[in-house]
């Protein structure tokens, strides 16, 4: 059976739940936690007519059994050939069933609708309880189930815990997934951690390379490069342009402002400070693939003041100034915010 080197000597603890279903509806529910020590297994816990919304509180994270019993699971007898009545049961998909076989040929299929349970176990999941096997304790149709004793519930989640360790663990079990070897897996993976996850984590990668998310996610890379290449030549294309601005603005004389510059710093007022200063302002906004259009011969400056009378003198210095042709105060604007002034002034060269 190639058991993993008894990896289940590793789950020394096993819960398991016993749901009993009520006429009416209902579900009362017991919780034994059991341990595997030197003398065999053990009842370390027993509570008893569990609320199933207290089961997330438990923190239940062992191997977890549930066996369901009482009203409405049904135990049959089917004879050796009656595979008509076999398959009735078994591929009927509203039913969940459990089948033993026995030596003389018969076998016995405990029984009950799915939707009997379909609600506690989507509970169950929900609290992450990891569930690996659901057991069903049948009557004979007609019969009515005896109550289940203490006794008997600790016996009987006894020896669904000494079966779950003798069965063992299998490779089978977890390369085949489902409930129980999906469940054993995480629960396995949690106990060896390091060395387990990255054995998992290496079968998951070559069933990865072959899975179709593989060429998905290739597929999306592909958009991406392409995406990236023409976002590069946007760039190179945009520099190119700036280059070409550039060496035209280069070509417009510009370079040999510097004294004129200096001697528009040398006439600035202390009250008063400029932000912005531009030679050969452009007349309109760039345009991709057109000459540079600028105000040749101009010097556009701007600047902010509490002192308004300061503009007028800077207006009046510069006009005075041998290197202007003309000077114009183009706006003076009060920000009633800060309480500053704010002015534009062109010089005609």
């Amino acid at each position: 059976m190639n058991r993993i080197g008894r990896l289940e000597k590793m789950l020394d603890r096993i819960t398991v739940i016993f749901a009993f279903l009520q006429q009416d509806g209902a579900i009362k529910l017991d919780v034994l936690r059991l341990v595997r020590g030197k003398h065999g297994v053990q009842v370390e816990e027993d509570v008893r007519e569990v609320i199933a919304g207290d089961i997330g509180e438990m923190k239940l994270k062992e191997p977890t059994l549930l066996l369901v019993a009482g009203h409405g699971i049904i135990r049959k007898v089917f004879h050796e050939g009656d595979e008509d009545g076999i398959r009735r049961v078994t591929e009927n998909e509203n039913i969940i069933w459990e089948r033993f076989d026995r030596d003389d040929g018969e076998c016995v299929i405990c029984f009950t609708r799915r939707d009997k349970i379909k609600s506690l176990e989507d509970e169950l999941h929900g609290y992450q309880v990891p569930v690996i096997e659901t057991c069903l304790q049948g009557v004979r149709s007609g019969e009515e189930g005896g109550p289940m004793n203490q006794e008997w519930v600790r016996g009987t989640a006894i020896g669904l815990a000494e079966s779950f360790y003798d069965r063992g663990i299998t490779w089978n079990d977890l390369l085949k997934g489902g409930k129980r070897g999906d469940s054993l897996a995480a629960l396995i993976a949690g106990k060896i951690k390091l060395i387990a996850l990255l054995c998992l984590l290496g079968l998951l990668v070559v069933n990865y390379l072959w899975n179709t998310s593989v060429r998905e996610k290739y597929a999306s890379l592909q958009l991406e490069i392409a995406s990236l290449e023409r976002d590069v030549s946007g760039r190179e294309e945009l520099s190119r342009e700036m280059e070409r601005v550039v060496r035209e603005f280069e070509g417009s004389g510009t370079g040999r402002m510097s004294v004129v510059l200096d001697r528009v710093a040398a006439l600035v007022p202390p009250e008063v400070n400029l932000d912005m200063l531009v030679v050969n302002p452009l007349l309109k906004g760039l345009e991709e693939g057109k000459s540079v259009v600028t105000r040749e011969g101009c010097i556009e400056l701007s600047g902010v003041t509490a002192a308004p009378e300061q503009v007028t003198s800077f207006t009046g210095r510069l006009s005075s100034s041998a290197f202007a042709r003309q000077v114009k105060l183009v706006s003076l604007d009060r920000n009633r915010e800060t309480g500053l002034f704010h002015f534009k002034i062109w010089i005609r060269l």
